[in-house]
């Protein structure tokens, strides 16, 4: 028997009466199935361009001892068919070479003809995306089985630019509606396309108060746009539904009339709960230590009105010595913060933010005591890009760290004092690529960071890059790349930086313990009980990769 030249193994979990597979478990015999199965059989070939195929014959063989039958097909392929001709008919003018872009076969390709319907929804979706809502685009393969080749079309019909609708808003309890629509930023008659929808949910999201946030636009064309897969969609793409009246008397499409240029939009959200509560407890521990702590963190939505969110937080720790000559200070470590948060301050897209927050931290012979307050800023440029600024008070103390050795501190630009006061303006620019912001697989991310001392004790200034990179292998598998590089100097030669405000690095990233901190320069420090050692205080310079 000749072999088959079609690969017809992913037929073989789609037949009503199949064998066991992994995780498919098979059928009892039934003839009427097995009937079934043999349209199912000629379909599978027609499908993969064998459209002469056809079943020449079946076989059952019963066992009864198994209680059991083997089926038996045998198929007649014939030639496989190719691509001759591929047009792209209707594009609206200057369009025709980007739809055509998007078709991934030429002429002389072989037939797959599901896989070759979709190419139709990318070419209606780079016309939603440039504000034809309501462009369909469909898909007819004609067949020459005296050639045996296929004469591929693709005929679009982009319908009017759109604009924006009535605007209808769900789900929504908390958050008036008024606040919603302003919020999205949607107006009647503004123009409408994919790529406002997109950002205008994210925009949305970005509030705080929503825990999901869709935008249905009412285009009235015959499918859903961005289906993922595609092919988990029942039934399978025909390639589209052309009426009889949508049909010229040369064959060509006929456009279809009376399209509305608004489009209709519902805004879809689900909120939050306005309170919720999460407590976290943990232990760290090296080789002469161990620390266990324990936190909270508490949100309150809408606590001052509608979009007005208060956020509270905290942790506790102590530190536990048990190996190790080192005289270190022990006892509590922690933090605690207070955030009012508001979107949409002065303009809709610039989110506010008054932050006031407290941290002690652990370092290898001492504790560093900031407190901070300032107004934040947040705002979404374009979709990934997001820029946020915050101007603050800070207060920094020493607690065990006495003083250094004047030589060493100024040869490193330390500030040799326990107290500073410092305003600090911090900016960040975030351009996010990554597929997922929580577990991302693939993209990229590149963040500029930096940080003015502008006034105050010790005036200095820090800029740092932090460069990702990932590569996706398979569906579960990706490999990550960073390289980040962080700098700072003083503005003032005579004053130095602060210990707290110098860069600490080393450690697995992802993995900051205490450890890490002792990877920096180090300086000979006295107490006023006399009690002597040397302690990290932090480089100018710090590349990781």
């Amino acid at each position: 028997m000749k072999p088959l030249a079609l690969d017809w193994s992913p037929l073989e979990k789609t037949l009503a009466a199949r064998a066991d597979q992994f995780l498919i478990g098979g059928s009892p015999y039934n003839p009427y199935r097995k009937a079934e199965d043999g349209r199912r059989i000629v379909a599978f070939w027609q499908s993969n361009g064998y459209f002469d195929a056809t079943v020449a014959d079946s076989k059952v063989a019963f066992d009864d001892a198994e209680n059991a039958a083997d089926i038996t097909w045998v198929v007649d392929e014939g030639p496989a068919y190719a691509i001759r001709r591929i047009e792209v008919r209707g594009a609206p003018p200057g369009w025709h070479e980007t739809l055509a872009a998007e078709i991934p076969f030429k002429a002389g390709a072989p037939v797959l003809v599901d896989p070759y319907r979709w190419v139709r929804h990318a070419m209606a979706n780079d016309l939603r995306r440039a504000g034809y809502m309501r462009s369909e685009v469909y898909s007819r393969a004609f067949v020459d089985r005296a050639a045996k080749a296929v004469d591929w079309y693709f005929y679009v019909d982009a319908g009017p630019k759109s604009v924006v609708g009535a605007i209808t808003v769900k789900g929504n309890d908390n958050v008036p509606a008024e606040l919603v629509i302003a919020r999205s930023g949607l107006r009647p008659g503004d123009p409408l396309d994919l790529d406002t929808i997109a950002k205008r949910e994210l925009d949305l999201l970005d509030t705080g108060a929503f825990d999901t946030a869709r935008i249905y636009a009412d285009f009235g064309t015959e499918f859903v746009t961005n289906a993922v897969p595609p092919d988990s969609w029942i039934p399978p793409d025909t390639g589209g539904v052309i009426k009889p009246e949508q049909i010229g008397p040369d064959g060509e499409l006929i456009p279809r009339k009376g399209l509305r240029s608004e489009v209709d939009v519902t805004l879809v959200v689900s909120e939050f709960p306005s309170t919720q509560a999460r407590v976290h407890a943990g232990v760290s521990a090296d080789l002469e230590r161990v620390d266990p702590e324990a936190g909270f963190d508490l949100q309150l939505r809408n606590a001052f009105g509608p979009l007005q969110h208060l956020v509270v937080g905290g942790r506790v720790g102590y530190d536990v010595r048990w190996r190790g000559d080192e005289d270190e200070p022990t006892g509590l470590f922690g933090s605690a913060k207070v955030q009012y948060l508001t979107p949409g301050f002065l303009a809709r897209l610039l989110d506010f933010r008054v932050t006031a927050q407290i941290d002690e931290d652990l370092y290898p012979g001492f504790h560093w005591r900031t407190a901070a307050a300032g107004l934040g800023f947040f705002t979404l440029l374009a979709k990934g890009l997001v820029l946020d600024i915050e101007p603050r008070f800070r207060a920094d103390w020493a607690v065990g760290v006495g003083t250094l050795d004047p030589t060493v501190a100024a040869a490193l630009d330390v500030r040799n004092a326990e107290r500073t006061l410092t305003g600090e303006l911090q900016v960040a620019l975030i351009a996010d690529g990554r597929d997922n912001t929580f577990e991302p697989m693939e993209g990229y991310l590149v963040a500029l960071r930096g940080s003015w001392g502008a006034f105050g004790d010790a005036p200095w200034l820090r800029a740092g890059l932090d460069l990702r990179y990932l590569v996706k292998f398979g569906l579960d598998v990706s490999l990550g790349f960073r390289a980040a590089g962080t700098w700072i100097v003083a503005l003032d030669d005579q004053a130095g930086v602060p210990i707290g405000a110098r860069l600490f690095g080393g450690g697995a990233y992802g993995v900051r313990g205490f450890g890490t901190r002792r990877l920096a320069p180090y300086a000979n420090a006295c107490r006023d009980d006399g009690h002597c050692q040397d302690i990290p205080v932090g480089g100018t310079s710090l590349f990781e990769g």
